[in-house]
């Protein structure tokens, strides 16, 4: 059985990604994992960068470039379509899975961003998800529009109402941490039916023709479309999904409450700007991490 597989589109190799790998392997040691990451930058170099070669893990970097390359060798777009993936920075998550699933047969895989902090080490319900492969979603309380952007397009491509029996149907599920069946990208694995789901998308991008800025609803529909795609197909292709506990396990935007959101065990500071709690909070668990190992503090 293969290990447990974790992708996204990183920054780069810097301080807040070698805090994601190190929480990780601090909260679930009893687990294999197979790091496949995407660096928006990977040409950076510092000395967490040098700290995160040196950790024991088994971990297989990829260029943005690599990613539009997979997809033209497979046909599945031109020159001209690859070049508007650059728009919309979040494919580049859509296509290492979709990579996981197709060339390397993964059947399970971890979405886990950066910004991703581990708020108990009770964290049961989410242990036996991750162990036992099964797909899971937290919910965004504050949100239940955060997954819909696609809702429409994709119910038009698949020729159903995807949430007609879904019965999270009205919750929104953020797709920075969650566990997905790769199965979901079944659907698109040959040249004729991934250009059909590349329809679905805006690679528009988040500017208009003037250059400005896109705000409010348009962008926010721009910004989610990858959260939607993966949210709810998952849920529509797991007969097994499993939503964790609300009461225990959900995101909340930390600009509405900070109070709110540090009583989940899972937090998630999505957003454009974090807020200094989160600083503060990675910069003391990694003094902790520096401590538990007998060295000096490098912070």
């Amino acid at each position: 059985m293969k290990n447990i597989a974790i992708a996204r589109l990183w920054h780069k190799k810097g301080k807040l990604e070698y805090f994601c790998i190190k929480q990780l392997l601090e909260y679930f040691p009893n687990i294999e994992f197979d790091w496949h990451i995407v660096l928006h930058s990977p040409d950076y170099v510092d000395e967490w960068s040098e700290k995160i070669d040196k950790l024991p893990i088994n971990i297989t970097w990829y260029s943005t470039q690599d990613m539009l390359e997979y997809i033209k060798d497979c046909d599945y777009a031109g020159e001209e379509l690859a070049a508007k993936v650059t728009n919309f920075v979040h494919f580049y998550h859509i296509i290492i899975f979709h990579y996981l699933r197709r060339v390397l047969r993964y059947e399970y895989a971890l979405a886990y961003e950066y910004d991703i902090i581990f708020n108990s080490y009770e964290l049961s319900e989410l242990r036996e998800c991750i162990e036992n492969r099964i797909p899971f979603g937290i919910s965004e309380p504050a949100n239940a529009r955060c997954d819909k952007a696609l809702y429409q397009q994709l119910s038009n491509l698949f020729q159903t109402n995807i949430l007609e029996n879904d019965p999270h149907a009205n919750i929104g599920v953020n797709a920075g941490f969650q566990g997905m069946n790769l199965k979901l990208f079944d659907n698109f694995l040959n040249s004729n039916t991934f250009q059909e789901l590349l329809t679905c998308f805006n690679f528009s991008g988040i500017y208009d023709e003037q250059g400005v800025e896109k705000q409010g609803g348009e962008r926010t529909l721009i910004d989610t479309q990858e959260q939607s795609f993966h949210s709810l197909l998952n849920r529509v292709c797991s007969s097994n999904y499993k939503l964790l506990s609300p009461e225990h396990y959900y995101f909340y935007p930390s600009y509405l409450s900070l109070e709110v959101m540090r009583k989940s065990k899972v937090l998630h500071y999505f957003g454009h700007t974090k807020p200094q709690e989160m600083i503060n909070t990675i910069e003391l668990k990694l003094k902790q991490y520096e401590e538990a190992e007998g060295n000096n503090p490098v912070i």
